[in-house]
């Protein structure tokens, strides 16, 4: 299990004054990449080897939201490995170790230089010791995207979205789905499925459904049938 201490401060809150979804998405990734940094499995590494993480999907589920100021500490580990994903969680605790914040995430390992998945071998995995899974209930990996949705104002991927693998960065897929919650609303769970990449300048169209129980946001290119991510949100 990898710790990573942090405290909650101006720019990762929201109006409320507690972590945005932005920001709790954000943390959860940062805790992911500084434990692939401290076993040498880094940016510049997978870099070199042509090779990167590429999350598919994440379930997460919020008991409480942390509050600007607070300290927090961010744990998270592998808990299984296919011949192509791995299986990770992160968890966020205050500092009595109570648990705010749980997550289920599945990664593909790609390679760069075709685009494809890759077969993980055993230097994919070393240093990356798994542990039992965290308690949370299953849910499957693929979202069901309602029959009506609307579609909103399109909107233009910018250089601030893009990230070091050169396409839209994930938690950018939750700050656009999140204009689409009532202002003040703090869902329960969150699910993100990931399906094609959004590059530099790409028109999004964003198509939404609403529910009193739940808001789902399809985000697509300018075809119809080119979903980028499916979010939903729990109320």
């Amino acid at each position: 299990m990898y710790t990573y201490e942090k405290k909650v401060l101006f720019s990762d809150i929201d109006a409320k004054a507690t972590m945005s979804l932005y920001g709790i998405l954000n943390a959860l990734q940062d805790c992911v990449n500084v434990n692939s940094e401290s076993i040498g499995r880094g940016i510049d590494y997978m870099m070199e080897k042509r090779r990167s993480w590429f999350a598919i999907s994440w379930n997460i589920e919020i008991k409480r939201y942390p509050k600007m100021f607070e300290d927090i500490v961010i744990k998270t580990w592998p808990y299984d490995f296919s011949a192509i994903m791995g299986f990770r969680n992160v968890i966020i605790e205050d500092r009595d170790g109570n648990v705010m914040i749980c997550a289920d995430s599945i990664w593909s390992l790609v390679d760069l230089n075709t685009g494809r998945p890759a077969r993980i071998n055993e230097e994919d995995r070393h240093g990356y010791d798994p542990e039992p899974r965290f308690p949370m209930k299953e849910v499957p990996r693929k979202i069901a995207i309602p029959s009506e949705t609307a579609p909103q104002e399109a909107y233009c991927v910018s250089k601030s979205d893009i990230d070091y693998n050169g396409h839209m960065s994930n938690a950018e897929y939750i700050r656009m789905a999140d204009e689409f919650l009532e202002m003040g609303v703090k869902p329960k769970q969150i699910r993100v499925e990931y399906k094609n990449q959004s590059q530099y300048k790409e028109i999004l169209i964003p198509y939404v459904s609403r529910k009193p129980e739940c808001v789902v946001v399809c985000i697509k290119g300018k075809e119809k049938d080119d979903i980028k991510a499916v979010v939903e949100f729990r109320l």
